[in-house]
């Protein structure tokens, strides 16, 4: 959240500088990610002002610079189109509303600190998430490009040579072609842009245009709600903070590997919220951490959220004194930037080398990234992580059972010499079942076996010297284990049970089920136990 001791004289150049250069790298993509959410221009060029205002005032990243990106403009156009097709008359609103809706789901994540949870995504999901992102923003950017949907294209061949369709590509190759160490100076979305808009200008040439953007602030929108369409506004919500909330962390994650600082996650989120929130009420496209844009900021020196703050406050001016000169900006310039974007985060590296990643990891990839594009991208962020925290549960499991031990007098190594000497004297009347590590709820079915393919005619000692966790599933699975044994008549003991494994037994109420005489602190002293009651 912003503070006063963000604001210094050493830091104020930097800030102004970083955040002109993000005005200059955000503008086009402002303008590109409205138009193509049905939205118009306006609603990007908000978004980028909002949400960039509010999560730099209220957020936990002090560089970040937030505003419409791709995940979240895909997202919008499928729920743009979903609402008006329900509600021709409503539509628009209740759309919005899921915008502001989304922002109090964000706010709710940072209040509950969920932050550091969202960034537990293994690396295939976000990689097969990206590029379907990619091929889906390639794909909704034919028709500006082309003039016709995909579908039409090959019985459209003429479309190719049409002057739309040439400026389209030309700014393409541009954008491709443009050498990095230019970028630093002027970013080549400016150069096609200026370029475009001065081929528009003076060749005469008949085309789609952007069109002027009002220079009248936008008004206020009162939600909309409709309660036969809450379940779906409640879900398209839910995609949309989730998206933001993906975006906005890892931005920030990228922002403390080059600035060697650490962000506050859930304070992040809060600060989204608020931009989402408010960019719903006026009509503006649901925004977060946009990467490139934050990267920018940072490699020009600004430092605090100052730079965010001047970063929304200069795409406002330009808005209120030049947005009358949109209208000359063709739309096919916005969509070669687009499709350049499309291209440019699909995970080509991966894609390069998955004939040499695990099978598994790649088919996690591929399947994420083809069910983002048939499906839709919240679908496929839930079920594949879904199934990768299901595969990544059972790995470990198999690894803390090789924690979970009978131990007789031949593999007690971890025994001290008096302990493996009073072993070996009731070896034949007691069995030692050492756990350590944490132990999971994964394990609770191998715990259980492993006990049962024992002699249960011996006494049972569970040793927790080594044991820092053990899940409520395990803990049941311990209890059984316990119930049984008494129900045969035999005895089990337990021993070197740790403060937080105690508490959890006692919430249970565990030890209900088993007498306080058998309840050691040290194996030693159950050893004993063991021997006196061996000699009775």
């Amino acid at each position: 959240m912003l503070l006063l001791t963000h604001f210094n004289r050493r830091t104020i150049k930097g800030d102004i500088f970083g955040a002109l250069t993000s005005t200059i790298v955000a503008l086009p993509f402002a303008l590109a990610f409205g138009v193509t959410s049905g939205a118009g221009a306006s609603a990007g060029i908000y978004c980028a002002i909002i949400t960039g205002l509010f999560a730099s005032v209220f957020g936990g990243t002090n560089q970040q610079i937030s505003g419409p990106n791709t995940g979240l403009t895909i997202a919008m156009v499928a729920i743009l189109t979903s609402f008006i097709a329900q509600s021709p008359e409503h539509g628009v609103a209740m759309a919005f509303t899921v915008v502001s809706l989304a922002g109090v789901f964000q706010v709710l994540f940072g209040f509950f600190k969920l932050g550091k949870y969202f960034t537990l995504i293994s690396y295939p999901v976000i990689s097969g998430f990206t590029s379907g992102v990619g091929i889906l923003i390639i794909l909704s950017q034919i028709a500006p490009l082309f003039g016709k949907p995909l579908a039409e294209l090959p019985l459209s061949m003429h479309l190719f040579t049409s002057t739309n369709t040439l400026l389209g590509l030309a700014c393409l190759v541009v954008l491709f072609l443009w050498p990095q160490k230019y970028s630093r100076v002027v970013p080549a979305s400016i150069i096609v842009v200026l370029g475009a808009t001065l081929f528009y200008l003076f060749s005469g040439s008949d085309m789609p245009v952007v069109g002027a953007i009002s220079s009248e602030l936008p008004a206020f929108n009162f939600p909309t709600w409709q309660s036969g369409l809450a379940g779906e506004m409640i879900k398209s919500a839910l995609l949309i903070a989730t998206l933001s909330t993906l975006d906005s962390l890892m931005t920030s994650l990228t922002v403390d590997s080059i600035s060697n600082d650490l962000h506050d996650s859930d304070q992040e989120l809060v600060g989204q919220g608020i931009g989402n929130i408010m960019a719903g009420l006026f009509g503006a496209l649901p925004g977060g951490g946009a990467t490139m844009r934050t990267v920018t900021n940072l490699r020009a020196g600004g430092t605090t959220p100052l730079s965010g703050i001047l970063h929304a406050l200069f795409i406002l001016a330009i808005v209120l004194w030049a947005g009358e000169y949109t209208a000359y900006i063709p739309v096919a310039v916005l969509a070669a930037i687009l499709t350049h974007v499309g291209i440019s985060i699909i995970d080509w590296n991966f894609l390069k080398r998955v004939h040499q990643i695990p099978l598994f990891s790649a088919a996690l990839m591929i399947s994420t990234m083809v069910m983002a594009v048939i499906f839709d991208l919240i679908t496929a962020v839930l079920i594949s992580a879904f199934v990768a925290n299901i595969v990544t549960i059972r790995r470990l499991s198999e690894i803390q059972l090789d924690n979970i031990k009978l131990v007789t007098t031949k593999d007690a190594q971890h025994l001290s010499a008096a302990e493996t000497a009073l072993l070996a004297t009731m070896d034949d009347c007691v069995l030692l079942l050492n756990i350590s590590g944490p132990i999971g709820f994964g394990v609770a079915r191998g715990l259980k076996q492993s006990v049962s393919k024992s002699d249960q005619s011996k006494t049972l000692l569970i040793d927790f010297t080594d044991a820092q966790f053990v899940g409520v599933t395990s803990t049941i699975a311990i209890e059984e284990i316990i119930v049984s044994y008494q129900a045969e008549g035999k005895q089990i003991l337990l021993t070197n049970i740790c403060q937080r494994v105690h508490d959890d037994f006692n919430k249970l109420n565990l030890f209900d089920k088993i007498p306080k005489e058998h309840i050691f602190i040290t194996r030693i002293a159950a050893f004993n136990y063991l021997k006196y009651q061996q000699e009775r």
